[in-house]
């Protein structure tokens, strides 16, 4: 019986890393953390930033500080070990 070889996996490249102070870098420190706060820098060009806490990337946008009444400019969200941490920048 021949042996029956799989093909070589495709390599994917290596996610870029998230700017320091960029939404989406604090986003992933919070989760890091564990924790919803505002970690230290500016806004990303931004005048506020929010922080939220959900089960799902949604729910964590939707849980943020301002949403829904400020102009948000730049959205991170990242996935912690209890759920999603997501950090945005508003106008």
């Amino acid at each position: 019986m021949p042996a029956v070889t799989s093909p070589a996996p495709a390599m994917l490249p290596a996610p870029a890393a998230a700017a320091a102070g960029s939404a989406q870098w604090k986003a992933e420190q919070s989760a890091r953390m564990g924790s919803v706060q505002h970690i230290g820098g500016g806004f990303g060009g931004g005048s506020f930033e929010g922080n939220g806490f959900g089960a799902t990337p949604d729910q964590a946008v939707r849980n943020s500080c301002f949403w829904g009444q400020r102009t948000p400019i730049e959205i991170g969200v990242a996935r912690g070990a209890n759920g999603y941490y997501a950090t945005i920048f508003y106008r």
